[in-house]
């Protein structure tokens, strides 16, 4: 269900300027969420007409559509949105948790997305502390390994928290996905909307831990970022 979307963003689709829709609803509750309402609530605002009807209107101006959530693959509606977005010209991102791989192969098989952010937690073995059903845990798993051997340009990423993720957590994470093109360290960073403030705290994460945690896994990719 879509949510709500961001007209114009710079950030959310490397190299492209491009609109941004937000499914709601989500099978995780990562502590440090910034968009803690649209993870609890299960709710449509928005239709695909209205969003077509916005890209539309802003063919000469956005390049791409990001489709972030939430967890957009959990959604019904998803693959019907994108063919939709595709037959209108448009490049698609897509944000996932990894955790339905069944609908990230169908996804890129059917060519419906031109890039991919997968969000990872921790080591495997941490995975707990952010989901609700551990049998995603081996789901998650194999979303790396279809994203990893598929042609479709792709990310992986992980928001950086010391209360959450250790630098040796961080290493075991990049011995893990150790030969993907693209790894990207995210600092937290506070906002009113934070799923557990209590937890994570308000102070944004040190960009010399970022740092630190760079350091130990530059070895394992093609190219690792560091995003404040």
């Amino acid at each position: 269900m879509i949510y709500d979307f961001m007209p114009v963003s710079t950030v959310d689709y490397p190299g492209k300027i491009a609109t941004t829709v937000f499914i709601s609803g989500c099978n995780f509750r990562c502590p440090y969420c910034h968009n803690s309402s649209i993870v609890i609530n299960k709710k449509a605002n928005l239709t695909d007409e209205d969003i077509l009807r916005y890209l539309g209107r802003r063919k000469n101006l956005i390049d791409g559509v990001c489709i972030s959530g939430g967890e957009p693959t959990l959604w019904d509606g998803l693959k019907s949105l994108m063919v939709k977005i595709k037959s209108s010209g448009f490049l698609i991102k897509l944000d996932t948790n990894g955790s339905r791989p069944e609908v990230v192969q169908e996804l890129i098989e059917e060519k419906l997305v031109d890039y991919i952010a997968m969000d990872v937690k921790a080591p495997l073995d941490g995975y707990r502390n952010f989901l609700t059903q551990v049998r995603d845990i081996e789901k998650v798993n194999i979303s790396v390994d279809i994203i990893k051997s598929s042609p479709v340009d792709y990310e992986f990423r992980t928001t950086v928290h010391p209360r959450l993720l250790s630098i040796e957590d961080i290493k075991r994470i990049g011995q893990w996905l150790k030969g993907a093109r693209k790894y990207v360290l995210q600092g937290y960073r506070y906002s009113d909307g934070v799923l557990n403030p209590a937890l994570c705290g308000r102070q944004n994460c040190d960009k010399a831990y970022l740092q630190k945690a760079r350091d130990e896994v530059v070895g394992y990719f093609d190219r690792v970022e560091i995003r404040l």
